[in-house]
């Protein structure tokens, strides 16, 4: 899911516009708030001054919902699969007693020759799965509330 934008300007809605809900506390939230002042000893005191109860303003909006594909992740996948595939091909194929070269550095070598193929190839991938993940775009609504 992507981000919006933050220097795009955002749309302001005024709290007394006929979308926004104005919700008011029920008598269970009421009962909760004494019972935490019977609690604390100051249910006499908070009787007597002026309680003003929080009003809620929850907006609804449409928004757009849009996939996206971590690429560092599969980069390194890639990376990590190609690199191990291409040690154990290199272990196939027998050294000759009068090679310049022992098998451990004949495996470090295809390593790199494999990591870099793997890179490469993850990459692809995720280019192409990033294009698809995109075409997959749904709608959704989002609540804000607004706590005043």
């Amino acid at each position: 899911m992507s981000t919006p934008d933050a220097a795009a300007a955002q749309p302001q809605q005024d709290p007394a516009s006929p979308d926004a809900t104005q919700f008011a506390p029920d008598s269970e939230t009421e009962d909760i708030v004494e019972a935490q002042r019977v609690a604390e000893g100051t249910a006499g005191a908070a009787a007597d001054e002026d309680v003003v109860d929080p009003v809620v303003v929850a907006t609804e909006r449409e928004v757009v919902l849009q996939r996206s594909v971590r690429y560092g992740r599969i980069l390194i996948v890639g990376l990590v699969l190609g690199a191990v595939v291409a040690m154990l091909a290199s272990l196939l194929f027998p050294v000759g007693e009068n090679a310049d070269y022992t098998l451990g550095q004949a495996a470090g070598f295809m390593a790199l020759i494999g990591g870099a193929i793997g890179l490469f190839l993850g990459g692809l991938l995720a280019l192409i799965l990033g294009v698809v993940a995109r075409r997959s775009s749904g709608r959704g609504v989002a609540i804000q509330s607004d706590v005043r």
